[in-house]
Parts: structure tokens; sequence; C-alpha cells
């Protein structure tokens, strides 16, 4: 993983999103049902190729051993096939010193013995305040994958003994268990452009000269390949996660305030559709408001704009009447079009309005869902929208340092022609 092995790691935000299971695969799969392939055979390394590193491995009692080697860097030992959609189940334990990773979707850069990289699911031991093992991370190609605020260290993985590892990779979706119990859940669509299809690789992280030796082990290595319509329909649905509660239920406006025109559909969205001659976006009584009042949260939505599309969502507003004065919003704009590499203000999607714009353009196509996490832990706040951390400040320390630490949910009519759609609106106080 990453370039050496740290003695502390501390988490700054620990803020926890939706890392609990979809529904129809909430269960680890059984290995020996039909569509799963052995892909270790217990008794030899056929099958597979070392890439990187001087590490060794060998099969010791129906496992793989992997050794570290004094001095070398990260090795890998990967799997001759590609996989693209999968779901991929093994076991593994570590030395406590150690930390160690599954590659999947992987390549290597210059060629077949170049450095290897692409997502990687994270195996470390657990320490006394817990473990990152289960998340997911991008060797040589960006860092974590899993964001900030969902690294929250666990106790799931068992030291000195066998774990259970279960991985689904569906689209731009990564879904991780250890023991049965849900630890990651992940959209990522850079990482996924980038690495829709690849290897699977058994890491023995590099150690510094001196060290060790020490060893991770693998075995019971079995992967299903997952069709295009399981995988579609998996990869689209959001997770439920625990502590999570829906704002908004898919059949009414129970809940909500609001003068608007907004819709249910069949299909469980909500719409915005305003009617002739509601335009403008001071109509601060046609927005659909909670309510209840929320203080720290993580609020996790989807919505689609039309070309040209302007929303936004509030949160922590005091007065319903005046929310620009007192309450705080992260922008919905379609900025699809903006030129690439042009700067993002305050004002572009994402942006916390009169605070600070988004560090990159995640805006997705008109027509296309977007995806928007917003975590506010006291004056923190961080957005996450479509996979990527775009936002991270704090609020007291700038325009909006007025705002109440608590008050209502808003989301944004801002009149013809701006008519958009909302989907899984749910909130996990913390």
């Amino acid at each position: 993983m990453r370039s050496a092995i740290p003695a502390v790691r501390r988490v700054t935000r620990a803020s926890l999103l939706a890392v609990a299971c979809l529904g129809v695969t909430s269960q680890p799969s059984r290995a020996d049902e039909a569509g799963w392939a052995t892909i270790f055979d217990g008794t030899s390394l056929s099958g597979w190729t070392q890439r990187n590193g001087t590490a060794t491995y060998a099969v010791v009692d129906n496992a793989i051993v992997g050794t570290t080697a004094d001095g070398s860097p990260n090795s890998f030992l990967c799997s001759d096939k590609d996989y693209g959609d999968f779901e991929l189940v093994f076991e593994t334990k570590v030395h406590d010193a150690l930390n160690a990773g599954v590659q999947i979707r992987s390549q290597t850069a210059g060629g077949p013995k170049g450095r290897v990289n692409g997502p990687q699911v994270e195996i470390e031991s657990t320490k006394p305040n817990g473990a990152f093992a289960g998340y997911v991370y991008g060797e040589a190609a960006g860092g974590w994958m899993t964001p900030d605020a969902a690294r929250k260290p666990h106790k799931h993985f068992k030291n000195g003994e066998w774990n259970s590892y279960r991985v689904l990779a569906t689209g731009p979706r990564i879904q991780t268990w250890i023991n049965g119990e849900k630890v990651g859940d992940v959209v990522h669509e850079e990482r996924y452009k980038t690495h829709p299809k690849g290897f699977i690789g058994l890491q023995v992280h590099g150690i510094g000269r001196g060290q060790g030796p020490y060893t991770v082990s693998y075995r019971g290595i079995k992967v299903r390949e997952v069709g295009a319509d399981e995988a579609a329909k998996i990869a689209a649905a959001p997770a439920s996660a625990e502590g999570f509660v829906d704002l908004y239920n898919g059949k009414d406006l129970t809940g909500w305030e609001t003068t608007g025109n907004w819709l249910p559909q069949a299909d469980g969205s909500l719409l915005l559709q305003q009617r002739p001659g509601e335009t403008g976006y001071s109509r601060f009584g046609a927005y659909l408001w909670t309510k209840e009042k929320y203080k720290d949260f993580v609020l996790d939505l989807e919505y689609t704009y039309p070309p040209g599309g302007n929303s936004g969502v509030y949160f922590r507003v005091a007065d319903r009447k005046n929310p620009v004065a007192t309450g705080i919003e992260a922008q919905i704009l379609d900025c699809s079009k903006k030129p690439a590499g042009a700067p993002m203000t305050h004002h572009d999607h994402g942006g916390i309005v009169r605070t600070v714009g988004a560090t990159k353009n995640m805006s997705k196509a008109p027509g296309e869902w977007n995806r928007m996490v917003v975590t506010c832990r006291g004056p923190h706040v961080v957005v996450e929208l479509n996979g990527e951390k775009i936002i991270d400040t704090k609020v007291d320390e700038g325009p909006m340092k007025h705002c109440p630490p608590e008050g209502y949910i808003g989301l944004q009519d801002h009149g013809v022609p701006h008519a958009l759609r909302f989907r899984n609106i749910r909130i996990k106080p913390l």
C-alpha cells in the first residue's frame, strides 16, 4: 500500500458515511454455488505471476504465504486473468507489524513489469484504537478512495487469526465486508474510468532494512463474475447504512413543509416542477423544508438537473423565511460545461455559498444522477460529490460564522426553468 509502514495512524474526520450493505447482498455468499471459480488451487501458484518487489510467495498448508524481504518495495502476486465486475471472497491473516492488501482491477504502468497500480482493499491488524482494514486505497493511484469522513477505525479484524473478506465490485461501486461485518461502500467514478478491469493482486508490503521478516497469508480465494444486469442494479442502488434514516420516504411529503410544487414519482424520486409564473430563488416558502432541526449529521442525497439547472442544499437554517441570511447552502448547479481546469467559485456546483468553492468540478451531465454527501460536526463541514471530497472547511472562520449550530434542512426551488429530481434523501445524526 503506502511506501512505508506507519507506526501510528491518525483519523482527522471520524464521521461514518453509508457503510452498511445493500439488502439483497447483506450476507456473505457461499463460494461453492454455481458461478464461483476457485483461483487458487491450494497446492501451487499456477495462474499467478509476481510483479514488483523481492518478497517471496510459497504454498504452505493450502495457503499462499508471502514473506517480506529486507529492504524490498511492495511486492504483488497477481492473477493472470483480469476481472471487471465481480464478487471476491478470501481469508487472510497478517503479522501485527505488517500491513498488506488485495489489489482489484489493477494494472501495471509501462508494461508487464511496471508499477502495480489500482484499487486495493486494505489488510491491517487491529490496534488499540482500531484498524482501517477493509477500506479502499488507490495503490499508486491517488491514495485513499474511501473518503476521509468514512474511514472510521473499527475492530472487525481479528489479530493472529484467519479473517474472511468479501469484496463486491460493480461499476464505480466497491463494497467490502470483514468477518461478515460491512466495512466499506465507496463510489469512485474517476478511478472506475481508469481502472474498469484488471488483475487481482496479493500484496506483501515493503519494509525497511533490518526489519522482519514478516508474513501475510491468503487462502480460499474464489471469484464470481457479475453479469451486466446484476452489476448495474447493485451499482445504482444506494447503501442503507446503520444509523441513517430516510428524510424522504419515496411516497409523500411526510416530515416536510412547502408551498412549492414538489411531486412524488412512481419510481421513488421527487420531482420539483414549478407552476407557470413561479420564477426566482426568493420564494422561500416554496423550498422543501424539514419539520425538524438538525445539528451534527451526515446528509446523503441524489439529484439530477436539466441543462443549466440551479438549486441548493440548505442546512442549519434558523429562519425558513430567510434562509440565505440565517443558514448555509451547498450549491447545486449544472457546471458540466465549465471549461476543464477553470476555477470553481463558491457559487459553482458543490461550493459553500459565500464561503469556499469546490476543489474540483465533479458535475455530471444533465439528466444523470449526482450524489452529494454533507457532513457537519460542529463548525467543520465536509462535502463529497460523486465520490470525491471537494469541500473541507470550518464555517466559524468566515462569512457564515454567524449561522447557528442547529437548524432546518431545505432543498431550494429556484423557479422556472429549474425543474429537478431528488431521490434517496437520508440523514445520520451524529
